[in-house]
């Protein structure tokens, strides 16, 4: 397993509720599937709100930002906030990536060998 962190902005298109950061927190600190959380706050602009949480993901980064986009949104919506559009999302690895068990293939690639043949043909 890997530990990604997840940093997210969203805005809205009317005025943030008083108690939106309070509870976007809320929402992700009892999120099935969401680790460490670092904490909402409101953005730099007027109508933005970010937050920042960790999750643990098997295989890659795009599997991390697809399942830390997916678990912002809901988050947002968890916190009555549903209309508000993802703006920004960063996904970093932290510590050392740690091997998979699954072998990596890219779509199309089942059956080539690394040297672009097919993996069991002749030469």
């Amino acid at each position: 397993m890997n530990r990604y962190r997840v940093d997210f902005g969203a805005v809205t298109a009317e005025d943030l509720p008083g108690d939106a950061v309070e509870l976007l927190g809320r929402a992700l600190s009892t999120m099935p599937g969401v680790g460490p959380f670092d904490g909402a706050r409101y953005g730099e602009a007027p109508r933005r709100i970010r937050a920042a949480f960790r999750i643990d993901v098997r295989l890659g980064m795009a599997d991390a930002a697809r399942d830390g986009s997916r678990l912002a949104k809901e988050a947002l919506k968890e916190a009555g906030l549903g209309a508000a559009q993802l703006v920004e999302l960063t996904v970093q690895l932290e510590g050392e990536p740690q091997p998979s068990d699954e072998p990596a293939s890219l779509p199309g690639s089942a059956g080539r060998s690394s040297r672009g043949g097919v993996a069991g043909a002749a030469p």
